[in-house]
This record gives structure tokens, sequence and C-alpha cells, in this order.
């Protein structure tokens, strides 16, 4: 973790400027719609949410009756999700190789503490749907690569990435958030190789009036691996 991003979440569950957060439960529930109406497994469905930080759409899929793993480097962004579920006595964790693991009770929630480009065996063709809301935008542009690796990784055949990016009026080759749209998450480098492009979305929800961007969306399936 670095040490810039972990100031950067302090100031945030401190109560400093939200920058990228959004919690609005409705833009959960949009967001969980996408992903129901475009997933082709039954339902409950398991989820991955990379880069999570406390995204609210982690509990709310979990409420909702879904399987739901978040990864994030950041414990205190974790502990705040925690708190989310009310009683954390009733999180437990244990130390492994894939880096420190949260369970819940419920056997519905689990929260990896680490790294989100390690490879971790254990979740590998394991989702049916995963959720990212501006995590491929935030990245630095020589990450990109290896968190779409990491995600095709993750996802069964035909599962579903549903994927939230900005769309900016100005400064559009400055970042992050970095402007983003269908080519840029379709070259091959990115997520071209392993998936498809199913639709765009356009605006998935109103953002504040802090922000100068647009909130869009697109929905991609994974590949049948040869």
């Amino acid at each position: 973790m670095t040490f810039a991003w972990k100031n950067t979440w302090q100031d945030i569950l401190s109560g400093g400027a939200k920058r990228w957060k959004v919690d609005d439960i409705s833009a959960k529930q949009i967001a969980l719609g996408h992903i129901l109406q475009h997933t082709q497994t039954k339902q409950p469905l398991k989820i991955l949410c990379p880069l999570a930080g406390d995204d609210l759409f982690v509990h709310y899929a979990w409420s909702q009756g879904h399987d739901v793993t978040a990864i994030d480097l950041v414990p205190e962004a974790l502990e705040a999700m925690r708190h989310q579920f009310g009683d954390v006595t009733d999180w437990s964790s244990v130390d492994t190789e894939e880096g420190l693991v949260w369970t819940h009770t419920s056997g519905r929630a689990s929260l990896y503490e680490g790294d989100m480009m390690m490879k971790r065996g254990s979740l590998v063709n394991c989702f049916d749907a995963i959720y990212d809301k501006d995590s491929f935008g935030a990245l630095p542009m020589d990450l990109r690569s290896k968190f779409c690796e990491r995600l095709s990784d993750y996802v069964k055949d035909n599962g579903t990435l549903y994927i939230e990016v900005k769309n900016k009026e100005s400064n559009r080759d400055q970042g992050p958030p970095f402007h983003v749209e269908k080519q840029d998450l379709m070259e091959e480098s990115n997520f071209g190789t392993c998936f498809e492009h199913v639709v765009s979305l356009g605006e998935v929800y109103k953002l504040d009036s802090t922000h100068t961007s647009t909130q869009t969306g697109h929905v991609l399936r994974r590949l049948i691996r040869k």
C-alpha cells in the first residue's frame, strides 16, 4: 500500500472530500439490476468487487441474497465495510498466502485485504459476475493490463463484467480519474482478448454537483476459455 493512498482513505473516512465515493443506495440498486439483467447464471450469484474500498454495493448485494467477495489494499476501508454489516463480531479473519481474509458468519461475504494484482488461485474461475466502480479508470495506465488479467482469471466463462467509468467533458488525457470509453476497455492489452462488449449503458446515474464528469456504464461478457 502506498503511503499516499492510505492517507487518501484516512482523509475520506475522517470526513474529508468523498472523491469518487457514491453513497446513494439507489446507485447500487441500479448496478445490481444491470448485473442481474445480463448474467445468465441462476441466482443467487457469486459477485466479485475489486478495489472495493468501503463501497455500499458489497453489503447491498449481500442483503439481496448474493455471495459477495471484495478485495482492497486498505485495512481501514475494509474495516468500515465490515461495520456496514452490523455486529463486527460476525466477522473472523485468517492470514493466508493470499492475504488476510475476513469471512462473515453468514458464509456469503469475504473480504481480501491485500494487493489486487496478486493472483489468488482460490478465486480463479469462481465468479458469475464482477462489479467494478471506477477502478479501471482510476488506475495508472501501466497497471490496467494486469488488472484486466486478474478479472479475466476470476470470472467464469460467460460471466458478466459490469463496469462504471467516467466520461469527462475536459482534461480527458489527465487523471486519475481518466476519461474512459468502449475502445479503451476493449484494447487487446485490456479486456479485448478475453471479453466481448455487450452494451454501452450511457449515463447510469447522476453524480453530485462537485463532479464535472458523467458516470457511464458498460457490460462485458467473458469469452469461453479455450
